[in-house]
C-alpha cells in the first residue's frame, strides 16, 4: 500500500517496534541485580520494501525480528566448569579444616602435647622409682593421653557420620534439580514449538546446569527446542525422554558389599559416600557407580578418604605406642601389660589396665619383674620406657631384646613421636594444597565473572542511554503519525467538490 495510508502503517509499526524495544528495555532494567539473568536485546528488522512501478522500492516500515538473550556459549561452558572446580577444592579445604580442629595441633591439649607428658612421667619415674606419687602421676598423665585419643578417635567419627550423611544430602539436592530442570525442558519445549525463544527460563535453566555442575562434574548438550541433556560420568542423568535418580553408598555390610541409602546392597565394588546412578533397568543393573572429577561431591569424597586415613593412623598409633610399651613394661609378656588395646578400633579400645589404674604399685620399674625383689633405685625400665619418644624402632622386627633389655634401635624406622607428626604434617599439607588451588580457582573465577557481566550483565548506563534512543525514536513516529493526520484532514475535510 502506497500513499498517506501507506506512510501511516509504516508509522505505525516504528511506533509498535519502539515500543516493544522500550518494554524490553524496561524489564532488563527491572532486572539489574536478578542473579543469573541475562541482558536481552530486541533485534529490529526493516519490513519488505514494496515495489512501486515507476519509482521502486519503497520502505514499508520495521518489524521486530525477535528479541536475543546476550550471552557467550564459550564463557558460560568455562564458568560451568569453574564452578564444578572451585566447590570441589571448597569442600575439601572446609571438612580439612574440621579435621583440623580435631587434631588441634599445634596447642597444649593436643596429643602430641600429651605424648611429651607420658614420657617426660616416665623419665620423672626413672629418677624417682620408690616414689609411690611418681607412679600415681604416670598413671594420670596416662589416663589423659588416653582419653584424648579416644576423644579425637570419637571426632573423626562423627566427622565421618557428618560427611557421610552431607553427600546423602547432595545427591537428595542434585535430585531436586534434575527433577527442576525437566520440567523446565518441557516449559522451553512447550515455547519453542511454537516459535518463541524463553529467554527468561533459558536464564533459569544455565543457573541450575550450574548448581548441578557445583556438585559434580557433568556433561551438558543442547538438544532440540534449546532442552539439555545431561550425564555424568558417561552415565545419563537426564535426557528428553528419561530422568535418572542419584543415590549415595551409605554404609558396608559385613561382607564388605555397599549399601545405598534406600537400603539396596550393591553387588559392584563401590566405597562409602560413593555416588550411584539408579536407573530404570532391570535387578542390580539399574545401578551403577559413577567416580567424579570435580564439583562439591568430589571434594567431600576426596575429604572422606583423607578422614578414613587419620582414623587408621590414629588407630596404629594407639597400638603401636601400647605396644611398645607394653613390651618392655611386661618384658615381652612375662609381666603385666601397661596399657590394654585391640588390634581393630585401637584408638577407641586403648585403655590404662585397670590392674594398675587400682594399684600403681605394679608398675615395673626397674630389671626385676618382681617389684618385691626390685633393687631399690632401680628405674632403668621406666628409662627405657621413656626412651621410646626419641628412638625409631620397626615393631614388624625383632626390635626388644628381653634378655638385655635393650633397643633395636632402626634408623630407616620412624619414632612413636615421629610418626604421629607425620600424620599430622600429611593433613597439614592437603590442607595447604587445597586452599592454595582454592585462591587460585576463585581468582580465575572473578575474572570469568566480569567476562560475563561484560556480555550479559546489565549496565544500567547503557540502559538509560538506549531509553533515550528509544523513547525519541517513538516521540518523532508519533509525530509522524500526528502530521499524517493533519495531512489527512486536509485531504478529506478540505478538499471539496
Amino acid at each position: 500500500m502506497s500513499g498517506l495510508f501507506g506512510t501511516l502503517n509504516t508509522a505505525t509499526s516504528g511506533l509498535l517496534a519502539q515500543q516493544n524495544a522500550l518494554q524490553t528495555n524496561g524489564h532488563n532494567v527491572s532486572n539489574l541485580n536478578t542473579p543469573g539473568y541475562s541482558r536481552q536485546r530486541v533485534d529490529l528488522q526493516t519490513n519488505v520494501a514494496q515495489q512501486v512501478p515507476g519509482v521502486g522500492q519503497v520502505g514499508t516500515g520495521v518489524q521486530v525480528g525477535g528479541i536475543s538473550r546476550m550471552t557467550d556459549p564459550f564463557i558460560n561452558n568455562q564458568l560451568m566448569n569453574g564452578y564444578s572446580t572451585t566447590n570441589k577444592h571448597q569442600a575439601l579445604s572446609d571438612t580439612i579444616g574440621q579435621l583440623e580442629a580435631t587434631f588441634n595441633e599445634p596447642s597444649e591439649t593436643g596429643l602430641s602435647n600429651q605424648i611429651s607428658e607420658v614420657f617426660n612421667a616416665w623419665t620423672y619415674l626413672a629418677s624417682n622409682p620408690e616414689q609411690a606419687a611418681s607412679k600415681t602421676m604416670i598413671v594420670q598423665t596416662s589416663e589423659t593421653f588416653v582419653d584424648t585419643v579416644q576423644h579425637m578417635a570419637n571426632a573423626m567419627k562423627a566427622l565421618k557420620a557428618d560427611t557421610v550423611q552431607q553427600l546423602d544430602k547432595a545427591a537428595v539436592d542434585a535430585n531436586s534439580t534434575l527433577k527442576q530442570l525437566e520440567d523446565l525442558n518441557h516449559q522451553i519445549w512447550q515455547a519453542s514449538v511454537r516459535g518463541y525463544t524463553p529467554n527468561d527460563l533459558l536464564d533459569t535453566q544455565d543457573q541450575l546446569v550450574n548448581k548441578l555442575a557445583s556438585q559434580g562434574d557433568i556433561q551438558v548438550k543442547k538438544i532440540k527446542y534449546n532442552r539439555v541433556s545431561i550425564t555424568m560420568d558417561e552415565q545419563t542423568l537426564l535426557d528428553e525422554n528419561t530422568r535418572n535418580e542419584i543415590m549415595t553408598v551409605a554404609s558396608l555390610n559385613d561382607s564388605g558389599e555397599a549399601v545405598l541409602s534406600d537400603g539396596t546392597t550393591l553387588t559392584a565394588e563401590a566405597k562409602v559416600g560413593q555416588f550411584v546412578i539408579k536407573s530404570d533397568k532391570e535387578g542390580t543393573a539399574a545401578y551403577q557407580p559413577i567416580n567424579l572429577d570435580g564439583g562439591s561431591v568430589k571434594g567431600t569424597q576426596d575429604a572422606l578418604t583423607v578422614i578414613d586415613d587419620m582414623q587408621a593412623g590414629l588407630d596404629q598409633f594407639a597400638y603401636d605406642f601400647a605396644t611398645a610399651v607394653n613390651t618392655i613394661h611386661s618384658n615381652d609378656g612375662e609381666g603385666t601389660d601397661f596399657f590394654t588395646v585391640s588390634e581393630e578400633g585401637s584408638a577407641l579400645s586403648l585403655q590404662v589396665n585397670q590392674e594398675i589404674k587400682e594399684d600403681p604399685n605394679q608398675i615395673v620399674t626397674g630389671k626385676s619383674m618382681d617389684n618385691e625383689t626390685e633393687i631399690d633405685g632401680d628405674g632403668s625400665r621406666a628409662q627405657l620406657i621413656s626412651s621410646l619418644k626419641n628412638t625409631p624402632i620397626n615393631l614388624d622386627g625383632d626390635w626388644y631384646n628381653d634378655e638385655t633389655m635393650e633397643i633395636n634401635s632402626d634408623v630407616n624406622s620412624s619414632t612413636l613421636f615421629d610418626s604421629y607428626n607425620g600424620m599430622v604434617t600429611d593433613m597439614g599439607i592437603i590442607k595447604q594444597q587445597s586452599d592454595n588451588m582454592l585462591d587460585t580457582q576463585e581468582g580465575l573465577m572473578a575474572l570469568l565473572e566480569q567476562r560475563r557481566e561484560s556480555v550479559s550483565g546489565v549496565d544500567i548506563n547503557g540502559e538509560v542511554t538506549d531509553m533515550i534512543r528509544y523513547s525519541s525514536a517513538f516521540q518523532a513516529n508519533s509525530k509522524v503519525l500526528a502530521t499524517l493526520s493533519e495531512m489527512l484532514d486536509t485531504l478529506i475535510n478540505r478538499t471539496g467538490v
